[in-house]
């Protein structure tokens, strides 16, 4: 059985817009204002660790269908976590 170990984070279900608004008094004559918008088919599960399978990478970001078809497989044993419960380190250096 291959095990797989994946973590959740809910900061990928939405995405940054900005958009051009008219300003008055502007000398450029438009101001941008930014949104926070729901994505359509989020990729918030991160693959954190795999054993004896090439089909997917550390790191690899997989959406809700794929963690599904990967829970409801009896090849793989699946752990998910929490956002940081499996990585310990958060430094971008």
């Amino acid at each position: 059985m291959n095990k797989i170990k994946i973590e959740y984070d809910g900061s990928r279900t939405k995405k940054r817009v900005e958009k051009k608004v008219k300003a008055k008094g502007s000398r450029r004559g438009y101001m941008t204002e930014a949104q926070m918008v729901p994505v359509k088919d989020p990729k918030c599960w991160t693959v954190i660790t795999i054993e004896n399978s090439i089909l997917y990478m550390p790191g690899q970001h997989l959406t809700k269908k794929q963690v599904e078809s990967l829970c409801r497989n009896t090849r793989y044993d699946v752990e998910i976590g929490q956002d940081g419960q499996f990585k310990t380190n958060h430094s971008r250096y």
